[in-house]
């Protein structure tokens, strides 16, 4: 998801969610491990299936990001638990009623997005990172009109009771990486406006 995240230096949303399935095909179902050990040359050739997709810059910085990505699993066990700990592994919750009252970038998205550029990460800059916050669920900015902003107060909820005896530090696995991402990821919602989504661009 950090991939298609930054892809939006390029892409609205729109755009990027239906060229998925090619995303996910060019960058071998995302796997860093493979991605890491890409051939540069043939990997960026004119013509080739990657070169459709960004410029030969935006292709570059996702190969470099993924040998940083592994340095990062290394330390941290996975990429989520490193990036769920600067939430306290708790998603944000904004109550918003109009989409101009999202932010494109907040202190934690700073911060994450500081210390992945500390660490040697490429066009990560703090409104990439929040798109990416947005998009896998640390972050709820579901209109409190959309249909799905109830559902994930619903998982953080069930999170706070998982969590109750065991501290912050320990994310319930009851309740999911993967099961917050599909429920409150806004890329999947309709209260996402394309306007909207295209105007977030990386400032890194």
């Amino acid at each position: 998801m950090l991939t298609l995240s930054g892809a939006l230096a390029e892409m609205a949303w729109p755009a990027i969610l239906s060229k998925r399935d090619t995303f996910r095909e060019v960058f071998m179902d995302f796997n860093p491990v493979l991605v890491a050990k890409l051939n540069e040359k043939k990997f960026l050739a004119p013509g080739s299936p990657a070169s459709s997709l960004l410029s030969e810059h935006r292709l570059r910085i996702i190969i470099e990001n993924a040998r940083e990505l592994l340095k990062v699993i290394e330390e941290f066990g996975s990429f989520d638990s490193y990036c769920w700990s600067f939430v306290s592994n708790k998603p944000m919750v904004g109550s918003y009623r109009h989409t101009r009252e999202v932010p494109l970038r907040t202190a934690k998205a700073d911060a994450i997005s500081q210390d992945l550029m500390r660490r040697g990460f490429l066009g990560v800059g703090p409104t990439v990172v929040y798109a990416f916050m947005q998009a896998v669920g640390m972050a709820n900015d579901h209109l409190v009109t959309c249909y799905r902003f109830e559902e994930c107060l619903d998982i953080k909820a069930a999170a706070a009771a998982a969590t109750d005896g065991y501290g912050d530090s320990c994310k319930p696995a009851a309740v999911s990486e993967q099961e917050v991402s599909m429920l409150c990821g806004l890329v999947q919602c309709v209260a996402l406006e394309p306007s909207r989504a295209a105007t977030v661009i990386s400032i890194s």
